[in-house]
C-alpha cells in the first residue's frame, strides 16, 4: 500500500491501479482471521494445555458423532 503512494488510499476500482486488487486484499485481510476463528482456537489451545486452565464444558464430550442430537429430525 505504501508503494503506491496517495493511490494507496484511492477505493475507487476505476480510479486505482490494477482496478483496486491491492486495496481490497489488504482492507479485507483482517477479516478473514476473524472469520476462521482461528484466533480464539489459538487462545483456548494456548489456555488449556500451556496454562493448564480446565476446558470449556461440553455437554456432547464422549459421544460418537453420529450420536449427537441435532435439530434436522423435526
Amino acid at each position: 500500500m505504501e508503494l503506491q503512494g496517495a493511490m494507496g488510499g484511492v477505493l475507487d476500482p476505476a480510479a486505482s491501479p490494477h482496478d483496486g486488487m491491492w486495496q481490497e486484499t489488504y482492507l479485507a485481510s483482517p477479516g478473514l482471521r476473524i472469520a476462521g476463528g482461528t484466533d480464539e482456537i489459538l487462545k483456548n489451545v494456548i489456555a488449556e494445555r500451556v496454562l493448564g486452565l480446565p476446558g470449556e464444558h461440553r455437554a456432547d464430550k464422549g459421544l460418537p458423532f453420529r450420536d449427537i442430537p441435532t435439530d434436522s429430525k423435526k
